[in-house]
């Protein structure tokens, strides 16, 4: 069994996806007989926080944490971006629909432009301040507790920074596991000269790093593809998942009187929810289904982006539309499985066929049946392979009418709406990826 530093900048209580891979990884590691330290940042009750995730915080597990100071000039931002007196009232008229969709691509455009300067100064990220300050806490416990590997996780990519200054210095194992990409990822938009310097960073992670891992098959063919030059076998894929504990006091639900549907988790970036609206729109106008009969719930934060059109159709639908804020991760699921069915919206566009999102694993130990709106790539695979939904592609509204009213007919005919695989299923719990993890440990 090995001594193992987790550097993690996400660590519960912290709330959020990103926070679910470190803290279960944690957890079972020290149950398989490691001794787990994590290295983080103090707790900070200004940020976003989850105080259910520290029941992974298992006996046996030796927390570090270190000061860090947030950089607040995002939130902000956002703040001033999404304050809701800066919007005139939303009514249904299609026009106004169009003035909505100018003025969330204007702020998009403001928004964008200051992501850019702010990423030239922020290289590779916001919590570049924390390097020195872990490195030197990092150090310590290597040579006190006589750390045998250390384990850095992105994002924030500075992580990967820490572990590469303290491999070199300590001369010890690391492995760097990528939960999205770095230097390609889609979503960010750097601009040629930070592009350019976030691949030189990164280039220095992947050939350095002992062990490179990372949640989908796309991500680590990326990989392979740009550093062909290094041994493919240090490269492996462990996805995210779901932890079977966590539904177990969860109480059964009754059926439902209304065929609901639950999307889980915020609404940001291409994730639109446009598409589906309005593919419910036309199926109440077209008489199909009954307005009265169909409820759809947005657990989690709408961007702005996103958020005129939400309005739009809650405005034309008042029935129909509801809005829950960010619920903490075990409410989250009580409430997820309240629902005659799940929803998951993955847009296309660079970068999409690799993405899951870290809900499809909760999604389909659910055992609701899955309203997917995504392209080809992994995450459509996963639910095919799984048997655990419906899919079509993001600009097929036929296709996404289609799904929506066959559900909606089954639910009312009483039928079933899932026949999902389980022995499938059951290779993404928590437990079987972190026994994964494991066994690469093992072999350093």
């Amino acid at each position: 069994m090995k001594k193992i530093l987790i550097i993690a900048y996400f660590y519960p209580p912290k709330g959020g996806a990103g926070v679910q891979r470190t803290s279960k990884f944690a957890k079972y590691l020290t149950e398989f007989g490691h001794e787990v330290h994590v290295l983080t940042v103090n707790e900070d009750r200004k940020t976003l926080n989850d105080d259910s995730l520290k029941e992974d915080i298992c006996k046996g597990i030796h927390v570090h944490r270190t000061e860090f100071e947030e950089v607040k000039i995002v939130k902000k931002l956002n703040n001033l971006l999404n304050n809701k007196n800066s919007l005139s009232p939303v009514n249904t008229s299609n026009n106004q629909l169009k003035k909505s969709n100018i003025k969330s691509k204007i702020k998009s455009i403001c928004k964008k432009l200051f992501f850019k300067l702010y990423n030239f100064v922020y290289l590779p990220d916001d919590k570049k301040s924390w390097i020195d300050t872990a490195v030197k806490e990092a150090v310590k416990i290597i040579e006190n507790e006589k750390i045998d590997v250390i384990y850095t996780t992105s994002a924030p990519y500075s992580a990967h920074l820490i572990g590469y200054k303290l491999s070199k210095q300590k001369q010890i194992k690391w492995i760097a596991d990528f939960r999205d990409q770095w230097a390609n990822n889609p979503f960010a938009e750097y601009g040629r000269m930070v592009e350019w310097r976030q691949k030189r960073l990164e280039k220095k992670v992947i050939h350095n790093a002992h062990k490179v891992i990372s949640v989908s098959k796309p991500i680590i063919e990326d990989f392979k593809l740009r550093y062909y030059d290094t041994n493919k076998e240090k490269f492996e894929i462990i996805t995210n998942g779901y932890d079977e504990p966590d539904f177990w006091d969860i109480e059964p639900v009754e059926k439902n009187s209304i065929f609901k549907i639950i999307y889980n988790g915020t609404l940001y970036g291409r994730m639109s929810p446009e598409n589906i609206l309005l593919a419910i729109s036309n199926l109440i106008e077209k008489k199909k289904i009954d307005r009265d009969k169909i409820r759809i719930e947005f657990c989690g934060n709408i961007g702005n982006a996103h958020k005129g059109k939400v309005d739009f159709f809650k405005d034309k639908y008042p029935q129909l539309i509801s809005i829950k804020n960010y619920l903490p991760h075990k409410e989250s699921l009580k409430n997820l499985m309240t629902g005659s069915a799940v929803l998951l919206i993955i847009d296309g566009g660079k970068g999409s066929r690799g993405i899951y999102t870290g809900k499809i694993f909760e999604y389909i130990r659910s055992g609701k049946p899955i309203i997917a709106i995504v392209p080809d790539g992994v995450a459509r695979d996963l639910i095919i392979k799984t048997k655990t939904g419906y899919c079509a592609y993001p600009n097929d509204i036929d296709e996404i009418e289609k799904n929506i009213y066959n559900l909606y007919t089954k639910f009312y005919k009483g039928e079933k709406l899932a026949d999902s695989n389980l022995n499938e299923i059951k290779k993404y719990s928590r437990k079987n990826l972190s026994k994964q993890l494991s066994n690469i440990i093992e072999k350093l």
